[in-house]
């Protein structure tokens, strides 16, 4: 055997020694993030993180969005281990450690926020409200359990009862909402919702809703003062509602903006070291394909 035919065996060998060597690719970490209802954004923003995940974590993070009733839904389906992760109202959050679980801060965490959600009040027209604060002691739609705009409804009663304590809720919001407004059942509906929103392009371009609604305000300035762990909760901004040429009024409404926020449970942060930096990458390199889902091609309101 000449030399350059021993040279040649003796890599191959070592080649083949080696192969069992290298350490296997790690399995990408699939975290199930629960999202909102459909014709929502937070549907939409859950695929979208999905897509950038793919992109930017260079397959180590696969995202599941499920659907579900919204933010204090999924809340709770994390904490029983239904999802790993979710996109919940920051007001929400605080309503649910305050008045549901008290331990669920020592069970997720919140990585950070995504984008500014408005609280957007849209009246029957005749019903004379032109403010939340004129409603009284009539009625609005602002979302079934597991909502979170019914926890905004239900936050701002506990912190402002001489404007809001007397209001009755009717327990649905959206499409379902806008309808009890139409049959009588309810004076407005009250939404927490990303400002390019299906469901509001939907009732703004629908002859009978687009005729028959109209936005209302949410204007005490007085709710900007409300702190969590020493953080505001709410900010007063002004929205273009000429975007839903159809449903505005005179003038931009000013509303309630709120931060939309996305929690990891920490089992599976524990579970899963690697996807911190992962899911701390996408929100950081995400954020402005995020921002665009929810507000279009501009930011609707002014801070």
């Amino acid at each position: 055997m000449n030399m350059k035919r021993i040279v040649v065996w003796l890599a191959l060998a070592l080649v083949a020694v080696a192969v069992p060597l290298l350490p296997a690719s790690a399995e990408a970490a699939t975290l199930r993030l629960c999202t909102g209802s459909p014709g929502k954004t937070y549907i939409r923003v859950g695929e979208k993180l999905a897509e950038l995940a793919e992109q930017l974590t260079m397959g180590g993070l696969e995202i599941e969005v499920l659907p579900s009733k919204g933010s204090i839904d999924n809340l709770n389906r994390t904490l029983a281990g239904e999802c790993d992760a979710f996109i919940a109202q920051g007001d929400a959050v605080a309503f649910f450690a305050s008045a549901v679980d008290q331990t669920i801060a020592e069970r997720i965490e919140i990585m950070g926020e995504l984008y500014k959600e408005l609280g957007l009040l849209l009246c029957r027209r005749g019903s004379g409200v032109d403010d939340l604060d004129e409603v009284g002691s009539r009625t609005i739609a602002a979302g079934g359990m597991g909502s979170g705009s019914l926890a905004t409804i239900l936050v701002l009663q506990k912190i402002a009862p001489d404007l809001y304590g007397d209001i009755e809720i009717y327990p649905a919001n959206g499409f379902e909402g806008a309808l009890a407004v139409l049959e009588g059942k309810a004076e407005c509906v009250f939404d927490v919702i990303a400002p390019q929103s299906d469901l509001v392009q939907t009732l703004n371009d629908n002859e009978r809703t687009g005729a028959q609604l109209y936005f209302a305000e949410i204007d005490n300035s007085d709710l900007e003062d409300f702190e969590i762990g020493g953080k505001r909760i709410y900010r007063i901004v002004t929205f273009d509602d000429e975007i839903y040429s159809n449903l505005s009024t005179f003038g931009d409404p000013e509303t309630l903006a709120i931060s939309a926020v996305f929690g990891v449970s920490r089992k599976f942060l524990e579970t899963n070291p690697e996807a911190r930096s992962a899911i701390a990458m996408l929100l950081l390199m995400g954020g402005k394909d995020i921002e665009a889902v929810a507000y279009g091609d501009r930011k609707p309101f002014a801070e």
